[in-house]
C-alpha cells in the first residue's frame, strides 16, 4: 500500500495526463495526415469519417475522464480513497457494459465514469471557498471550466452513440408514426408554387413547396413548424429548409426528401439527437469558467500592484 501512495502523486497524475494528451494528439495527427501521404504517394483519395477517430479516441478520453476525477477528489480524500472512488467507477463501467442498460456499449462502458467525474467536479464546485471573494471565484472559475468539460462529453457521448433516424410517406391530414423516438408528426398542408424572379422560360426562379405540419408526443401538441423543398431552376438543384425543436433532453431535426404536389404527399427525414443541450450547456459553462478566470486574475493583479505600491510610499 506505501507504493501505492508513492505512484499516487501530483507529478505522476500530471505525467499521466500529459501521456494521454499526447497519445490523443498523436491519433489525430495520424487521421489528419494519412489520407494527405496517401494522396501524394498512390493519388487514391481515402476518406476517414467520424467513426475512425470516435474509436481510436475512446479509450484515451475515458482516461482522462479517470484522471480528472482522481485530481479533483485528491484535494478532499486522500489517496488510497480517491483512487478508491476510480476504481470503483471503473468496476461500474464493467458491470454496465454487462448489463447494457442503455443497450449501447460505448455508453454503456463510458456513462459510470463519467457520472464519477461529474460527481467529483461538482463536489469541488460547491466546496470552492476562499480567504476572499477574488479567490473564491477564482477556485470556483477553474471548476465551472471542468464542469463545462464533462457536460460536452456527456452530450457528445449521447449525442453521437444514441441518435435515431427514419423516414416516412405522409400524406395531408394524416399522422407519421415515429415510435422508436416518441414523437408523432401529422402533416396539416402542402403548398407549392413559384416564387422569385422569372427565369428563362419559368415565371419564377424557383419552385417551392412549404409543409406545415404538428408535432406530438402522445396525444399532446408540442409545437407547429414547416419545412420547405425548394427546386432553384438557375442552379439546377434542390434543397431544403430544415426544422429543429430544442427541448430539455433532446433535440428534433425534420427534413423533407420528396414532394408530391398532385397526391398532396411528403417523405419526410427525422432524426432525434439525445442529450444536445448538455454538448451546448458545456461550451457555453467553459466559456463563463474562462472568462472568470481571466477576470479574477486580473483584478486580484490590480489589487496586489497596489498594495505594493501603498508599502512603498509608506
Amino acid at each position: 500500500m506505501k507504493k501505492l501512495k508513492e505512484l499516487l502523486t501530483a507529478r505522476n497524475s500530471l505525467f499521466a495526463t500529459v501521456l494521454v494528451l499526447l497519445l490523443l494528439a498523436a491519433i489525430l495527427c495520424m487521421g489528419l495526415l494519412t489520407p494527405f501521404i496517401l494522396r501524394l504517394a498512390t493519388g487514391e483519395k481515402l476518406l476517414l469519417d467520424e467513426a475512425y477517430f470516435n474509436k481510436r479516441a475512446a479509450l484515451p478520453t475515458l482516461a482522462l475522464v479517470g484522471l480528472l476525477a482522481f485530481c479533483l477528489m485528491q484535494g478532499i480524500m486522500g489517496k488510497k480513497e480517491s483512487f478508491g472512488l476510480l476504481a470503483l467507477g471503473c468496476f461500474a463501467s464493467g458491470l454496465s457494459f454487462f448489463l447494457s442498460p442503455f443497450s449501447n456499449p460505448v455508453v454503456d462502458i463510458a456513462f459510470p465514469l463519467l457520472a464519477v467525474a461529474l460527481f467529483a467536479v461538482v463536489y469541488r464546485l460547491l466546496s470552492s471557498k476562499g480567504s476572499s471573494f477574488l479567490q473564491t471565484v477564482r477556485k470556483a472559475s477553474s471548476h465551472i471550466i471542468h464542469l463545462g468539460v464533462v457536460l460536452l462529453l456527456v452530450g457528445i457521448l449521447f449525442s453521437t452513440n444514441m441518435n435515431q433516424e427514419a423516414s416516412a410517406v405522409i400524406t395531408v391530414g394524416e399522422i407519421g408514426n415515429f415510435e422508436s423516438m416518441g414523437y408523432d408528426i401529422k402533416v396539416t398542408d402542402i403548398s407549392s408554387g413559384l416564387e422569385g424572379k422569372a427565369f428563362g422560360k419559368h415565371l419564377g426562379s424557383a419552385y417551392v413547396s412549404t409543409i406545415k405540419f404538428e408535432v406530438f408526443r402522445g396525444n399532446w401538441l408540442l409545437e407547429k413548424g414547416e419545412v420547405k423543398y425548394i427546386s432553384d431552376f438557375k442552379w439546377q438543384q434542390a434543397y431544403t429548409e430544415t426544422y429543429i425543436r430544442r427541448g430539455l433532453l433532446d433535440e428534433l431535426f425534420i427534413a423533407p426528401k420528396a414532394v408530391d404536389p398532385k397526391n398532396l404527399s411528403v417523405e419526410l427525414y427525422v432524426r432525434k439527437v439525445p442529450f444536445m443541450t448538455c454538448l451546448w450547456g458545456g461550451f457555453y459553462l467553459m466559456a463563463i469558467g474562462i472568462i472568470l478566470l481571466i477576470l479574477s486574475d486580473s483584478v486580484s493583479g490590480k489589487v496586489l500592484k497596489k498594495r505594493v505600491s501603498e508599502k512603498k510610499k509608506r
